[in-house]
């Protein structure tokens, strides 16, 4: 990989941010119709609870979603260090062996970043597709053109025709157990020059996390 860590970084974020601010207006503007309801139910000597408890509940996925996502703009590594590809891969998935997820393939490269940041990048994705195929997920370590990366596997079918929504903040926090999930993963991959990419192939879903390999 060519591309400039900081560049990738900064270009990921204004990116994030774009769709944070456009998926933050969905229950800001659910806020401001149900308290024009509950003001025009007042105004005819109606009761205005049930459009007020509605107000209250998209707020509260409003402040959620913003807390999320400024917690993760917020954040930046904390320790950059040089590691091997694969015994990193190797110890962040070693907790996934009992749920059947096997890796296939060595690499013999090195890389750099927050090594737990990146961790936490890889197991999203596959945590990610363990609660869409459980017990049916492949995890492949390959070299690529760009540099080394990590292949996560499942079948299944992805949700829409454009694998870019499942980036958007408000879609990457739906999983059970991995916060904003897609979106963190990309970003904390951004910050060491890399990239995450899902993509389907027939029956199979494919996510992918990519890094540069370190100069020999």
């Amino acid at each position: 990989m060519t591309h400039d860590p900081d560049d990738r970084a900064n270009s990921v974020r204004r990116q994030f941010l774009r769709t944070f601010f456009h998926d933050l207006a969905t229950p800001l503007s659910a806020v401001s119709l149900h308290l024009e309801g509950a003001s025009r139910r007042h105004s005819r000597g109606q009761d205005p609870a049930e459009s007020l408890a509605i107000a209250k509940t998209e707020l509260a996925r409003a402040f959620d979603l913003f807390e999320k996502g400024r917690e993760l703009l917020l954040t930046q590594p904390e320790r950059v260090e040089s590691f091997s590809f694969d015994d990193w891969v190797d110890a962040t998935l070693h907790p996934f062996a009992s749920d059947g997820v096997a890796i296939q393939g060595r690499t013999g490269g090195r890389i750099s970043g927050d090594r737990a940041r990146l961790s936490e990048a890889l197991a999203a994705l596959v945590v990610n597709a363990l609660e869409s195929s459980p017990g049916a997920v492949a995890v492949v370590r390959e070299r690529s053109r760009a540099g080394l990366r990590v292949r996560v596997e499942n079948p299944g079918q992805l949700s829409g025709d454009d694998p870019e929504t499942l980036f958007a903040p408000r879609i990457a926090g739906a999983g059970k157990n991995w916060g904003m999930g897609l979106a963190r993963a990309r970003l904390y991959a951004a910050d060491a020059g890399g990239v995450v990419q899902v993509s389907q192939d027939r029956e199979r879903v494919s996510a992918i996390l990519e890094l540069p390999e370190e100069p020999t």
